[in-house]
């Protein structure tokens, strides 16, 4: 047995942002740098960012939202998505992901480390718009 895809993903993304330029998981949001897009897209070497989804939130982020948005640029497999990012409501799969462009937010917090899980986390502050979405549909993961 070899090491998990969600660990390999994450740690090559490590290497390309810098362990030093990642915040750890107890910083809190309000401490992180906040930067623009265009500037969070440099740092990722023009990759992307996404949300991971249940279908119910597909529904409500296809017109974008305003509020705060937890973000990754590591691609994960799903049944490595909630752990490797910790997120709450483990029975809701988020078998989705929306891919959204960096190049298109306004104000980015983070780089940070997930608190108990493995991933690296984008906190797009004042949420995002339509704009920034760049698959036409949901990636089915």
């Amino acid at each position: 047995m070899g090491i998990p895809v969600s660990l390999l993903a994450t740690n090559m993304d490590i290497h390309m942002i810098g362990h030093s330029n990642i915040a750890p998981p107890d910083m809190p949001t309000d401490d992180l740098q906040v930067r623009t897009g265009l500037e969070v897209s440099k740092e990722l070497g023009g990759r992307v960012l996404l949300r991971f989804c249940s279908l119910t939130d597909l529904s409500a982020f296809r017109s974008g939202t305003r509020r705060q948005i937890f973000t990754t640029p590591t691609p994960y497999p799903p049944d490595q998505v909630i752990s490797s990012l910790e997120l709450p409501g483990v029975v809701v799969e988020r078998p989705y992901a929306l891919v959204l462009d960096p190049k298109r937010l306004e104000r980015v917090a983070g780089p940070r480390f997930v608190w108990w899980g493995l991933g690296i986390e984008y906190i797009l502050l004042g949420g995002f718009e339509p704009k920034a979405i760049l698959s036409k549909w949901e990636v089915v993961l």
